[in-house]
């Protein structure tokens, strides 16, 4: 088991003080590389790196990158305690590359004094002939990547120049151009330039230790946004009591290469409350905007509220008669065992090659598990948090009620599944598509087909009683009502189904015609009324017909 000092890399500019016990010696430098070793992906575009080197027995400083910005608080190096990392610097080196010209008027500004004809338009008759006497430079670099950290290369702006115009010695005198018009350049005395040096900046990370030793291994680990996996499903209910269910990862990297490594696909919901600032090691900000971000919003829009983007789906609008067959669900094996750290779980995949800009699918699991059919018919609550009756109005009464196909899972699986679209099959034919929510082992997934158009339900309340001006609560005045609700349910399908109907409602249950699962929801705690759910499940064979009533009392706002 290796010992190891874990320093953090903090957010103040480090000076550059002689490191301990090297006073009055010269540092030496060496350019450490680094493998990216392992990586976790979560799937709001954030990824955990973690990078391993080896460091050098003769140089003391150890030059790092280039790998992603990271995130405030989250860049760590570690190394064995023997080789006593004393600081780590981060500073701007200036330089320059040779680029190819990418336009009419970079080429322009490349080749001043050389002898042009310039093409106002394409014709022929309106070219204009003579020696080029100024144009503007190089037009500005490409964006620069909105990923990368320390270590990588970054073009700058060049100086403007005095000129915007196109200037021409010709013999009938100086020309003046606009050359946003010119669309065509012949060169009249020689091979023109076609590549120009530009100016490039790299972030320099530095780790000085105080005494490395030969073979001493060093780890670099840090959140970066860049990189994120997003997961679907494919199940199969041609069999009527198992059904098939494929998982795939899709992996979108647009932040570092991977080479062999190893990727942790996370499920669960983290806090990652300063993912959205950037750490000041990857000198993207400078101190004002550091300081902005800490005290801003960013991070706690996506950090806190939303920091696992959930991958959701419309359901897929779909004619029987144009159906199109699909082949067989894939058949990627069992689910690999993977790890649960706290509250989260991870996928493991083995060995992953994927260049920055790639994106790739990659199979997880293919598993046979229970399910069943169901009918869902859900029916909102008609009182608001403000305590007011709001139904729905009913001038379109030929309009039906939502009664949805849907199938109810078993995860017998040994792994969670994570909320992501799932397609669904039968006898080769695509039925739908809708969201599948997370679902642990053992727990259950009821993921929607279709509206049930051979169900038709409908449903209505209706006031019985009044008492006016009951309750007055903070200069609020509230009536007690009576209200009966009545819902109708009829099966004109040719086999039977089972039925769950759900009706949310604000107020005291009194009375049910059919026995129903009764549920507090803890919504209504700071409300005058509790909120209740009732839960209705029965078979309904065809041409039956249910009905069933329900009474409650509610406090209404007047």
């Amino acid at each position: 088991m290796r010992t190891a000092v874990v320093a953090l890399v903090t957010s103040t500019l480090l000076c550059h003080l002689p490191a301990p016990g090297l006073a009055g010696e010269e540092e030496k430098q060496a350019a450490v590389e680094t493998r990216l070793k392992r990586v976790a992906l979560f799937k709001n575009g954030f990824g955990f790196f973690v990078r391993e080197g080896t460091l050098s027995e003769a140089e003391n400083v150890a030059v790092l990158g280039p790998f992603a910005a990271p995130s405030h608080g989250t860049f760590w190096l570690t190394a064995p305690a023997r080789a006593k990392l004393t600081k780590a610097l981060v500073r701007e080196v200036k330089g320059s590359a040779e680029t190819p010209i990418r336009g009419i008027v970079e080429i322009l500004g490349a080749n001043v004094g050389m002898t042009v004809r310039l093409w106002p338009s394409h014709d022929p008759e309106r070219t204009v002939t003579g020696k080029l006497l100024a144009a503007p430079p190089a037009g500005a670099p490409p964006s620069p990547e909105p990923y990368l950290g320390p270590g990588a290369i970054r073009p700058l702006l060049p100086p403007t120049g005095p000129y915007q115009l196109i200037l021409l010695e010709t013999d009938d005198g100086t020309v003046a151009l606009n050359p946003q018009h010119v669309v065509r350049v012949d060169f009249l005395d020689g091979e023109p330039v076609t590549a120009v040096p530009r100016l490039t900046s790299r972030v320099s990370l530095e780790a000085t230790f105080e005494s490395p030793a030969k073979g001493d291994w060093l780890s670099v680990s840090y959140l970066a946004m860049g990189i994120t996996w997003a997961p679907s499903y494919l199940i199969d209910i041609s069999d009527p009591a198992q059904a098939r269910l494929a998982a795939k990862a899709l992996i979108i990297n647009e932040a570092e290469d991977l080479d062999g490594t190893r990727v942790d696909l996370i499920t669960g919901f983290p806090n990652l409350e300063f993912a959205d600032v950037l750490s000041p090691m990857g000198m993207r900000e400078d101190l004002s905007s550091f300081l902005r971000s800490l005290a801003g919003d960013r991070s706690r829009q996506r950090g806190r509220a939303a920091v696992m983007s959930q991958v959701m789906s419309n359901v897929a609008g779909y004619a029987e008669a144009e159906a199109m067959a699909i082949p067989d669900v894939p058949d990627y094996g069992a689910a690999a065992a993977g790890q649960a750290a706290g509250d989260l779980f991870f996928y493991p995949l083995q060995e992953v090659t994927l260049a920055r800009k790639e994106r790739a699918y990659y199979p997880l699991f293919t598993e046979d598990v229970p399910y069943e059919e169901i009918y869902l018919w859900d029916i909102p609550d008609y009182i608001n948090e403000e305590d007011r009756y709001g139904q729905r109005a009913r001038e379109q009464p030929d309009i039906p009620e939502d009664v949805w196909h849907s199938i109810r899972l078993d995860n017998t699986t040994i792994v969670p599944w994570t909320t992501a679209p799932a397609q669904l099959l039968k006898d080769g034919q695509i039925i739908g598509q809708g969201t599948m929510r997370f679902t642990p082992p053992k727990g259950k997934a009821k993921v929607k087909i279709t509206k049930a158009v051979s169900v038709k339900a409908d449903q209505a309340e209706l006031e019985v009683a009044r008492e006016r001006d009951a309750v007055r609560v903070y200069g609020y005045h509230f009536d007690r009502v009576t209200i009966e609700g009545k819902l109708s349910v009829a099966n004109y399908k040719d086999a039977s189904i089972a039925l769950e109907v759900k009706k949310t409602l604000s107020g005291e249950v009194k009375s049910v015609s059919m026995e129903a699962e009764d549920v507090a929801l803890a919504r209504g705690l700071r409300r005058m009324n509790p909120v209740h759910q009732l839960t209705w499940t029965f078979e309904l064979d065809p041409g039956e017909r249910e009905e069933i009533t329900y009474t409650y009392v509610a406090l209404i706002r007047r």
